[in-house]
Formats: C-alpha cells, structure tokens, sequence
C-alpha cells in the first residue's frame, strides 16, 4: 500500500480545495481550513556571500543532527501545542465530513481504480495478442500503420508513424532523432507486426546491459516464450520470434551466412534486424561490426536503423540502399522535452546561456569573474568608497595564462556543492556521468553521509534491499549497500548485471536520487532523469586524456528530461581545473559530426568469409543428409569488404570532384569562345550604329592589312640577312674560324 504524502497549501479563502489525484485512489476533495500553509524548506541564496557560506543542515540531514533536529522540534511544540490541537480537531471534522460522504462508491472506485493500474501491461499484451489473432484469421494485409498505433494508450509522433509507414512499405528505414525521442517504438511495432505474420526478428545493441534491459521490457509485451536473448553472458531461448543480442554476435553469424538454412538455425525465417545506436559506425574501435553487419546482411532482410542525431543521415542512408536495397531516411530534430543547460561553479548554479541561447552568458566570463573577484578583495581594504571604486576601475588588468587557472581552480565545485544546488532547486534525481569506475565508487562513499530519501522511500529501499539479498545473495555489491540507502548508488560495468538491473529499477521508482555512472548509460539504457550533470569534458582515451565531441555531447545530455514528468531537463557542465564556460559553449556550438568509416579489412575477416558455414542438404530421393562446407570465394569477399561506407562517401566525393572539374572547363570554354574575334564582331553588330560599325570594320581592314605589310617586310628583312652572310661563311671554308668576343655592358 503506498503512502500519500500530506501537502499544506496557501488559501487565499477561509477554506480551499484541493484535488489529489492517485493510481490507487479514486478522486478525492479535501477541504483545507485557511491556518494550513507551505512552509519554504530552502534558505535564501544570496549573490553576494559568494566565497564563503555554510550549507543549511536541513537539506542534507545525517545521523548526527538528528537529535539536535529532535530538540528544535520539541521547542516549537511546545510554543505551538495548544493551536497545534485545535487545528488538528478543526482539520479532523472537515476531513470526516468529506470521507463520510463518500461511502461506499468510494471502495467501489478505489478497487476498479487498483484493478486498471494493475491491468495497464496486460492490456498491451492483449491488444497485441489480438492483433495477432486477427492477422491469423483475416491476413497480413489488415497490419498498418493504425493498428499498430492502436496498441499504445497515447499517441504516437510524427516522424514515429512516417518511419512505420515506411517498414510497412517492405523498404529498409534510417531513422535518426534525439536522445530519449522514442525510437524504440518503432522498433517494438516493426516487432508485433513481424510476430503477427509468424516471422522472426533480431534486435542488436551495442551493449551487454542495454541488451539485457531490451529483453525484460520486449517480455513484458510479448511474453517471456516469444522473446530470446543471446549475449556473451548468457543464452535464453535462441529460437525465439524476437531475438535480442549484441551487434557483434549478429556479425558472427552473418559470417556464417551463405543464404540457405545452416545447421545452426542462423537467420532461418527472419524478416527485420534492428541495428540500435547504429551511430557506433564512428566507433574507432567497434564501428567496423556495424559496417560489416549492413554488407553481409541477405537483402531479402529488411533493416531498421536507429541513430542519434548526425550531421550525414543521408548518407548513411544512401549508403545501405545502394549495397543493400530501398531505403527511406526519417529524420527529426525535435525534442519532446526541451534542455535548459547550467554551469555549476563553487558558489553557484547559474544559465550556461544568455536568453537568447546564443552565446555564452556573460556573467561567466574570466573577465566579469576577474572583476568580480577584485571588487571583493577591495571592500576588505581601508579606505574610502570613492578611492576604491576609482581603484577597482584601474586595476583590472589583462589575464596571463596563470591567472586565467587561479581563476577556474578557485571556481571548481565539490561534488556536495553542485548536488545542494541540485536539490534546492529540485532538480532530482539526476544521472551523474564520470568517466571512470573508480570515480563512480569514490564519489558514491563520499555522499554515503548525506541523507537525500525520506523515511518512507528509506523503509522501500531496506525492503527491496532484503528481497534482493533473499533472490540473489552472492550478486549484492556489499560496498555500495549504505549509499543506497541514502538515495545514491553507482552504475558501470564493474557492477554485476543483476545488481546494476536492480539499481535501475530504484532508479524509475524515485527511490534512487542520484547515480553515477560512466558513459556507457548514455547508450540508450533507459534510465531518464530530471537532471544530467558531466563532471568533465575530457575523458582518458588510449592515447592520453580526448575532449568529447559534440555527438557525445549531445548523447549524454539527452538522458535529462522524462517524457510525461516533466516540463523541461537540465543538464549540468561543471567547472573544472582546465575547462570552463568557453569551452563548454565551444563544444555545444561547434555543431553535431558526421558519421565516419572506422572500416578496416583484417586477415580473421577474410578468413571468416571465405570458410562460410557448414550446411546440411537432405536428398528426397535416398533420404540421406549431405554435409557440406559452403563459403565465398575469394573475388566474391573482395567485392564485399570493397563496399564500406567509407568507399561509398569516398566515392561520392570523387564523383563530385569530378562534376565540378567539368563544369569549370565547361566555364572555361564558353569564356574563351566569348572573347573571341569572331564573338567580339558579332556583339559590335548588335550594339553598334550601322555607320560606327561600318568604320570600325575599315579601321579593323586597315590594321590587317599593315599586320601583313610588317609581317612581308620583317621575312624579307631576314632573307636580307640571311644572303648578306654567305660570302663570309664561303671565306671561313678553309677552316679558319674568325676570333669572336662577347661583351655585355648594362646601360
């Protein structure tokens, strides 16, 4: 039975109504006399006590205030007892008043209301069962875009319907859209209608937990029997209509595929692969298997790929319909829940962007922060007001690159500074991103003191926490028991799977505020947060500590904001000893990238394709089984490896080179014939009066004539010449070269 929480609300009246609407309870009208109040629980943040403050103890309450929490308490009882007892029997009248009117159409209510909450997941698998049902009886062709919206209990988007259109036209669909915008959707209609018509489909992650986390929640709409996993952890009804797996088990039997049944089972009667996060393709290290997964693909397969955001959908669009067959794109830009992003410093949590959200805002520049700092250590010296404005005024002075890192290291938060503001300004829970587990943990322990659960969501957590320990003893992470406890927990791969799939649960109950994670949760676990908070925008890569893109960017802040919750999501950037607000607004502004070909051909490539799969072919004549081995030849695997996406953009760039080589010489040759002589005659006659054009005609035969006049006196200057040397050369005969000296002079 869940606990409703009592609200106290200003009246403006000596009584007000308020409506409280529960899942479990039927509409309910309590009337609230006028002394009830709301009483603010946040302290006044002032901007000037900037440098040094003390947080309230009440937002972060621990073990040791209690009593002193205790004692205040029993103080204010004790001045307010004997109003305290008569609002409280005011309060009790009104409350039986209301409740007694009620009677019993309220159990009625109240039972039809936990029976509806109780039945929401089995009416979606019975809306979906009775579309399978129907297509047995009626056909494939009852199945579109309708009845495959009809299975929700809202309405579907857009560009969510266009991309189901799509798949029912038998074409191959791209769809790219933000973070968090429901691309799954179109994957889990792709999957009912594939079920309906007695076929398979297979559903690729890039990761092991998202695989996992696919798996409960197609369960949940298919049933456990129609739905398989195939990880490297662990193999659950391979034969299953919908099969979940990780991209790099699907390249491995495409490897094995030869397009006839293998022994394997492999891609017998499937119809649909979908690739989620096909924007991996820029992976340097796994983004080969995407590419690879596209080539090998049978083209009879239909392909449903889903990306984030990217600058060339279109490409990649391209791309598979021109190796693969028809492929439509579906694009969208729009997010259902807008982004509001923040910059956390050591004494504030204030707008990353001006109003406009265009620039930077001001406030958080090194000069404003330079000025501000100034002006502080100047109302500490002696002397007159005047004398110290004059003073501030002049002395501000250029940044050195060693101010410029005072500056940001005397701005850099504690985790405990940012998680206040969070909290004061209710914007829990929140996924925090480190990139590193050892980061995730130290950060967990050094909020296991602060107390973020009230006594109700600690008494759920405990209870969930023995029922945990009952089902899978040897799975808790001992270490990370009392920050859970408190609201806080950590999510990485060097959790256990059970134990990060039980964190997640807390998590979309509200019974975890806060989790740090590394940047695997931003591959699509579903995990949505009020709040995003990146500690840092740089990462440790293999060659030393990367900045983050803009993709990744994007990626991670796309985890704020709950569809259906609420109104807008934040995300945090933190100040941090060698990045701050420029930085951050270089990155969000520098615009989203283009998916890139990490395509690289290996000898275990190769070899994989040209062994191919071993294939059993049963003779009806003799009734006997044939085992054969059947792969690629060796111009056949070239041919495959030689249709990368790289090639495809390579080529398309080429071509476009090409194209506009052309049209320059095309420009060239129609200047050329412009400037001609003829051209030039031509233009005269039209511009020209007939008597100037007639002139200019003369003048124009009176110059040719003179050029050929020069042109037959400088060939008879020559043959002069040319005789006059002759007796020289006949007197040279007896082979007496004359003495010749050569004298140059510069005038």
């Amino acid at each position: 039975m869940s606990t409703l929480p009592i609200l106290f609300f200003p009246s403006p009246s000596p009584s007000n109504s308020i409506t409280t609407h529960s899942p479990f309870l039927p509409l309910l009208q309590i009337q609230t006399p006028g002394f009830c109040s709301l009483k603010s629980i946040h302290a006044p943040y002032s901007s000037k006590s900037r440098i040094f403050y003390k947080f309230p103890r009440f937002v972060f309450p621990t073990e040791s205030q209690d009593e002193d929490e205790d004692e205040y308490e029993d103080e204010d009882e004790e001045e307010d007892d004997d109003d305290d007892e008569e609002a409280a029997e005011e309060y009790d009248d009104v409350v039986s008043a209301e409740i007694s009117d009620g009677g019993e159409e309220s159990d009625e209510e109240l039972e039809n209301s936990v029976s509806e909450v109780l039945n929401i997941e089995e009416t979606r698998k019975q809306r979906v069962e009775k579309l399978r049902s129907e297509v047995r009886e009626f056909g494939d062709e009852i199945i579109d875009a309708n009845e495959l919206a009809s299975i929700y209990s809202f309405r579907i988007d857009k560009f969510q319907r266009l991309a189901i259109q799509a798949f029912l036209r038998g074409s191959s669909v791209v769809v790219s859209a933000p973070t968090s915008s429901g691309k799954t959707l179109i994957a889990e209609a792709a999957a009912v209608a594939t079920v309906a018509k007695g076929r398979r489909l297979f559903y690729t992650t890039p990761l092991k937990a998202l695989s996992n986390q696919k798996f409960r929640e197609f369960c949940e709409t298919f049933g456990e029997s129609n739905v398989g996993l195939l990880t490297g952890d662990s193999a659950v009804n391979r034969d299953a209509q919908v099969l979940i797996m990780t991209t790099e088990i699907l390249r491995n039997m495409l490897y094995q595929s030869v397009g006839v049944a293998s022994s394997d089972g492999g891609l017998l009667h499937v119809d649909v692969i979908v690739l989620d996060e096909v924007h991996y393709l820029s992976d340097i290290s796994r983004g080969t298997v995407w590419e690879e997964i596209v080539i090998y693909c049978p083209k009879e397969v239909q392909l449903i790929c889903l990306s984030a955001t990217v600058a060339n959908p279109d490409e990649l669009a391209g791309w598979i319909g021109q190796i693969h067959g028809r492929t439509e794109l579906v694009t969208s830009s729009k997010r259902p829940i807008p982004l509001t992003w923040h910059f956390g410093t050591k004494t504030a949590l204030v707008p990353l962007l001006d109003d406009k959200g265009t620039s930077m805002n001001r406030k958080l520049s090194l000069n404003y922060l330079q000025y501000d700092e100034s002006a502080s250590e100047l109302y500490k010296e002696e002397g007159s007001k005047r004398r110290k404005s004059r003073k501030r005024e002049n002395d501000v002075r250029p940044l050195s690159k060693n101010d410029i890192n005072n500056i940001r290291r005397s701005q850099v938060p504690q985790i405990i500074d940012t998680l206040w503001h969070l909290k004061a300004r209710d914007m829990l829970p929140a996924v925090w991103f480190i990139f590193s587990r050892k980061g995730c943990d130290a950060a967990v322990q050094y909020l296991e003191d602060c107390r973020l659960l009230d006594e109700c969501e600690t008494s759920e957590v405990e209870l969930a926490l023995k029922r945990f320990r009952i089902q899978y003893p040897d799975a808790v992470r001992v270490s990370a028991v009392k920050g859970l406890r408190r609201g806080v927990a950590a999510h990485h791969a060097g959790c256990l799977p059970l134990w990060k799939s039980f964190i997640e649960e807390l998590f979309q109950r509200g019974l975890v505020k806060v989790v740090f994670a590394t940047e695997t949760l931003a591959a699509g676990i579903n995990m949505p947060a009020r709040t995003a908070v990146i500690s840092s925008l740089s990462k440790r890569g293999d060659g030393g500590r990367v900045q983050l893109s803009s993709n990744e960017l994007f990626q991670m802040a796309g985890r704020a904001g709950r569809r259906g919750i609420d109104e807008k999501g934040h995300v945090v950037l933190v100040q941090t000893p060698y990045e701050g607000p420029e930085e951050c607004c270089k990155v969000l502004f520098s615009g989203l990238q283009p998916l890139v070909s990490q395509f690289t051909a290996s000898y275990g490539m190769v070899i994989n394709l040209l062994a191919g799969a071993k294939v059993t072919r049963r003779s009806s004549d003799l009734d006997e089984i044939k085992v054969s081995r059947a792969g690629r030849t060796l111009e056949e695997a070239r041919k495959l490896i030689e249709q990368s996406f790289g090639n495809y953009v390579g080529s398309n760039v080429m071509l476009a080179a090409k194209e506009e080589l052309a049209r320059i010489e095309k420009e060239i040759e129609t200047l050329t014939s412009e400037i001609s002589e003829e051209a030039i005659d031509r233009k005269s006659q039209k511009l020209l009066a007939q008597s100037a054009y007639q002139e200019i005609a003369e003048l124009q035969e009176e110059l040719r004539a003179e050029k050929r006049l020069r042109t037959e006196l400088r060939r008879k200057m020559e043959l002069e010449r040319v005789f006059s040397l002759k007796p020289l050369l006949k007197e040279l005969e007896d082979g007496h070269l004359p003495f010749m000296s050569l004298h140059y002079s510069d005038s």
